[in-house]
């Protein structure tokens, strides 16, 4: 008897924090831990690129809409035939160690916010990108790009003064083609796409694979500089957005 109710216990347990529904769509606006917990949705061939349909919002796994100065924290989000995690409009946002996985579009998407994402894995997009951006300035720190056809991509679409990335300590691995695109759609000349890299690795590349894409589209790089890494570890949005802007400005 007692074997029978310490099993009902467990999986009492294990079913409050493993979620899994074709209808899980969780948005938040403020900080929010999700450490331990799981969601999935169940939709047949997330992850494959020609399974994608369907919409953003209502097709991630978790959405990080309209926040400022939040943190989310922890939590392993799977499958979806969009976009897995979908971020967009965002101020000084962290997000760190989440796991995400098998988007049809991609495992993580961010629009139009300044965000520190560390020590996070994407992965298992093999026909998409691990990563998609587009506007703003993104920092990525200590994380893994696995198993995608392409590690990341950024856009910028608006008007803006610049689009920055910077990439410290990360790694890509078994990544099909490209670690990096840069696209310019507002102006293509001017093309104002910077990223800043340092320390990044490269492992079980794939047979195609380009660093900086056919094309080398990411012809704006430059070297993180300590000061500007000693910012990013600090998380400390102010600092790193005056010292991208100064060294755009003085090596543009």
């Amino acid at each position: 008897m007692l074997k029978i109710a310490l099993i009902t216990i467990y999986l009492l347990f294990i079913s409050s924090i493993v979620k899994s529904d074709s209808k899980i769509n969780i948005t938040v606006k403020e900080s929010t831990d999700f450490t331990g917990k799981e969601f999935k949705r169940n939709e047949e061939g997330c992850g494959l690129q020609k399974n994608q349909k369907g919409n953003r919002d209502k097709g991630s796994v978790l959405n990080i809409f309209n926040s400022k100065n939040s943190t989310i924290k922890g939590g392993t989000f799977e499958c979806s035939l969009q976009n897995v995690i979908y971020a967009k409009w965002n101020l000084n946002l962290i997000i760190s160690s989440v796991n995400a996985s098998k988007g049809s579009d991609n495992a993580f998407e961010i629009r139009n916010s300044n965000a520190i994402i560390k020590d996070s894995k994407f992965s298992f997009s093999p026909q998409n990108k691990c990563v998609e951006g587009e506007n703003g300035l993104l920092v990525f720190y200590n994380n893994i790009l696995e198993n995608c056809e392409q590690g990341f991509d950024i856009e910028k679409t608006d008007s803006s003064e610049f689009t920055a990335v910077i990439f410290l300590k990360n790694e890509f691995i078994s990544i099909g083609h490209d670690a990096f695109n840069c696209h310019d759609r507002n102006d293509k000349k001017a093309n104002k796409v910077y990223l800043f890299l340092k320390d990044n690795k490269f492992k079980k590349k794939g047979k195609d694979f380009r660093k900086f894409g056919k094309y080398s589209n990411c012809k704006k790089r430059f070297k993180i500089s300590s000061e500007l890494e000693n910012a990013v570890l600090n998380s400390d949005f102010d600092r790193i957005e005056i010292l991208v802007r100064e060294t755009i400005k003085n090596k543009s």
